[in-house]
């Protein structure tokens, strides 16, 4: 049992290698699986799933990296063929949504193998709502999913249509709330709460366990101090607290901005990182803890620059985000041209910036990535494009490409 609780200190993969060995030592230890398969303990931490294509002999195997250590492993996910994966994940499990009419949320432990069922994305759709956004299923896709009411239920952000959205698995609806008078910028959850942020406030969502109305309620105040900026927020679980990462656009001294206005893609940027100390309702400048961040539009990575020396560099943040061609057809949208990443990186230390423009694609023309390129086209994916509207990401390709470290 000893040993059992250490391995599972340091990753729940050496736990699920541990019970393999023989029946009684599955006999004493608890299965990963129990419940409703999201005890903390038990998700998987720092893997994500790499954006390559799947060699021809086994379509749906993928490879996992830990981003903590540099570990590799590969795992077949035959839930591929009938499913699409979304941009966020809960704690490493992967969000899947069904394909068809359906627009069912399903939760898939890549090492356990458990799905975890959620309720339709249609009931999340306001019957009385004249707004073409609030009547399609398309719309309400997750920019953003974790635990809330102390682990008793799973929330969703969908950022297309302003909605927070919880419920707990196997209920048959979605209880959302709906949020006009002011816009959120992103979602994240910690410790069993679900937060979310707009340009003045952060929110906690409060709604016991799904069963009461949920609501908004405001935890800490955003510094305001620059006209034109981002909001992300990340959790930290490994120094359990809540980051609120702010990206500052600007111009350059003598340029003159395009009549059409600057372009947020490209634009020069500066971070400011801030630790949320929720119960004195602050927000302080803070430091990444000698680690990196990389984070998109719905997903965000940290990882250790010790397993990836030199490659990627302490206290940085590196943000990607999607830029893909493509071409209108009468019967829909397809992708011209590889993904291409554009990454903005920003030494908090140092204060220095980098802005470089990358394609993420299996071509023999290009040349293997780096972990930074990998992990940039991770976070800034379009993968399950398919599953996303026209007007959320310029794309039906049904998987982003990438090669791997």
């Amino acid at each position: 049992m000893l040993i059992a609780e250490r391995l599972l200190a340091n990753d729940v993969t050496d736990y699920i290698r541990f019970r393999a060995v023989c029946s009684p030592w599955r006999q004493h230890t608890e299965d990963p699986r129990v419940g409703d398969g999201l005890r903390p303990k038990y998700l998987p931490r720092s893997w994500i799933m790499l954006e390559e294509t799947p060699p021809a002999a086994a379509p749906f195997r993928n490879r996992l990296l830990n981003t903590g250590t540099g570990a590799v492993l590969a795992v077949d996910v035959p839930e591929l063929e009938d499913h699409d994966v979304m941009g966020p994940t809960l704690g490493g499990l992967l969000t899947l949504r069904e394909r068809g009419g359906a627009h069912v949320l399903r939760l898939l432990h890549p090492f356990t193998r458990h799905l975890t069922e959620l309720p339709s994305l249609v009931t999340m759709i306001h019957a009385a709502s004249h707004d073409p956004k609030m009547v399609e299923p398309e719309y309400h896709q997750p920019t953003a999913i974790g635990l809330s009411d102390d682990h008793k239920a799973v929330a969703v952000f969908c950022g297309l249509v302003n909605k927070v959205a919880v419920a707990r698995p196997g209920d048959s609806h979605w209880k959302w709330v709906y949020v006009p008078h002011f816009h959120l910028e992103s979602a994240a959850s910690l410790a069993g709460c679900f937060y979310a942020v707009s340009h003045v406030y952060i929110y906690q969502l409060e709604s016991d366990g799904a069963r009461g109305e949920p609501k908004l309620v405001p935890v800490a105040y955003v510094p305001v101090d620059a006209p034109s900026f981002r909001l992300t927020l990340v959790a930290d679980d490994e120094r359990e607290r809540l980051m609120l990462m702010k990206e500052v656009f600007y111009v350059h001294a003598g340029e003159e901005v395009p009549p059409e206005g600057p372009d947020m893609l490209t634009m020069p940027r500066v971070c400011v990182a801030y630790a949320v100390d929720m119960a004195a309702r602050t927000i302080a400048l803070s430091r990444l803890g000698a680690r990196a961040l990389f984070m998109g539009d719905d997903r965000a990575v940290w990882a250790s620059p010790g397993a990836f020396s030199p490659g990627v560099a302490a206290d940085t943040v590196y943000a990607g985000r999607p830029n893909r061609l493509f071409t209108v057809h009468e019967c829909g949208i397809e992708a011209d041209r590889p993904l291409t990443v554009v990454l903005h990186t920003h030494g908090l230390v140092s204060g220095l910036t980098r802005h470089a423009v990358f394609e993420s694609d299996d071509g023999e023309d290009l040349n293997p990535m780096g972990i930074v390129e990998t992990v940039s086209s991770y976070v800034a994916s379009d993968r399950g494009g398919a599953a996303r509207p026209t007007m959320y990401v310029a794309s039906h390709a049904r998987r982003g490409r990438g090669r791997g470290v």
